[in-house]
Parts: structure tokens; C-alpha cells; sequence
């Protein structure tokens, strides 16, 4: 059943879908189920992530989706958090065909934080795709949990790790010292330090050791738990 053009937000209008060229996944499929369910103003266009800030400057989508069964999820991440530079209320989800560990999409969503989404096994049913995309784009409940999860506020999060402790683990992970990662996330350093504590619990970080360090062995474990999976490695 298509979707009426009346149905569709005219606040929506640009839908760009990010692939690797060279390791194609749904997205011209995706775009074609848009067209043929919408036949109105909403215009998608599928795109190498290799171009993806160039083609936000010039494009300017109102929704952006990554699609993670064609791309490695720290290419993914890494081209998300520099639109997000660009464009800090850049609306951005991320679909996969694929199953993916909780903390994987807890890790990606949360370092955006808003205006993040995961959007689980969409491509058979390019309607329903567009119908959870309209729903979050109006600011909406998913239909139902397992088409799409959303970063939401610290207090009714679900999952392994909250935002916060994401945010902490993710700053502490690439070099940052607790007064750094203090003043980032508007907390103090001895809040730092309980979170990257809790956190580290969590995560079952091995305790230090004569030879290791037990920052170093939390940082570690945290990007191995976030960046890699049994089903679809880097």
C-alpha cells in the first residue's frame, strides 16, 4: 500500500543513504521502495561515504542513512561525527539487515547522542522503513522496538552502557584526561572517575596488572566492544 503524499511531512523532502561503491548493500533498493510508496515531493539519492560531507554541504538531506551492512562501522561513525561537526542537528540513522550487538548500537548512537537512531533489519519492507523514518523525524514513538532504537534521555536509556558512560569511555578511549573529559561532559574529575569505574565493571575490564594499565586495558575493551562484532568485523 503506497503511502499518501499527504502523509508524507513536507518538512521532509531530501533522503540521503550512505554506501561503501564498492560494497554495495541495499540502499538503491531502499530508495526505489521510497519512490514507488511515496510518489511526491521526497526526493533519495544513494551516495559513496567517501563524498559524504562534500555531498551534505551541497544536498543538504533532511535524513541521512548509513547503511551498515554495506559500510565498516568505524567508517560509518567516523563520517557521521564529522557532518555532525558540520551540521550539529543533522538528523542520522543507521540501518542494518544484519543482527548487531546491543553495545555496538548503544556505542554509535551515543556518540552522537541526539537526534540518533538504529534502525533494525529495514530493507525487506521499504514502507515500514519510511514509516519509522517519519516517526522519528516528527519526534515520535517507533511502531515498535525492534524496528527502531534511539538514544533517549540518560534516565529511561536501556542497555549495557548509559550515554554518559559511553560519552566518558569514548573521550577517555582517545587520550583524554579526566579534567579534559571533566569539562566536556559538565561534570567533575571525581564524577569521571566512578563513571570510567562503573563503566569498566560493566564491561568486565581485566584489573591491572605489572605489565598493563588499567585505563589503557578499559580503553581497549571498551573499542573492541563498541567497533567490533561476531557477525560483521571491521
Amino acid at each position: 500500500m503506497k503511502t499518501k503524499p499527504s502523509e508524507i511531512d513536507k518538512n521532509l523532502r531530501k533522503i540521503t543513504i550512505f554506501e561503501n561503491s564498492f560494497h554495495p548493500g541495499m540502499g538503491l533498493f531502499i530508495a526505489k521502495g521510497f519512490d514507488d510508496e511515496t510518489n511526491s515531493h521526497l526526493e533519495t539519492k544513494v551516495v559513496d561515504f567517501a563524498h559524504a560531507l562534500e555531498h551534505v554541504k551541497t544536498f543538504k538531506p533532511d535524513v541521512i542513512l548509513f547503511d551498515m551492512d554495506s559500510l565498516r562501522k568505524i567508517d560509518a561513525l567516523n563520517a557521521a561525527v564529522e557532518i555532525r561537526k558540520f551540521i550539529p542537528t543533522q538528523f542520522i540513522i543507521f540501518m542494518a539487515e544484519q543482527a548487531n550487538p546491543v553495545l555496538v548500537r548503544e556505542g554509535i548512537i551515543s556518540a552522537l547522542w541526539d537526534r540518533a537512531f538504529w534502525l533494525n533489519e529495514p530493507t525487506r519492507n521499504p514502507s515500514t522503513v519510511l514509516a519509522e523514518i517519519l516517526r522519528a523525524f516528527n519526534g515520535k514513538q517507533q511502531l515498535h522496538p525492534s524496528f527502531l532504537e534511539a538514544a533517549v534521555t540518560e534516565n529511561s536509556y536501556y542497555g549495557l552502557l548509559s550515554p554518559q558512560q559511553h560519552r566518558v569511555m569514548r573521550l577517555m578511549a582517545v587520550g583524554g584526561s579526566n579534567h579534559e573529559i571533566s569539562v566536556e561532559c559538565k561534570i567533575s574529575e571525581k564524577a569521571v572517575e566512578r563513571t570510567i569505574s562503573a563503566a569498566s565493571k560493566l564491561l568486565d575490564v581485566e584489573p591491572a596488572s605489572p605489565q598493563t594499565n588499567h585505563r589503557v586495558n578499559a580503553a581497549n575493551k571498551y573499542l573492541r566492544a563498541v567497533y567490533y562484532s561476531d557477525s560483521m568485523g571491521l
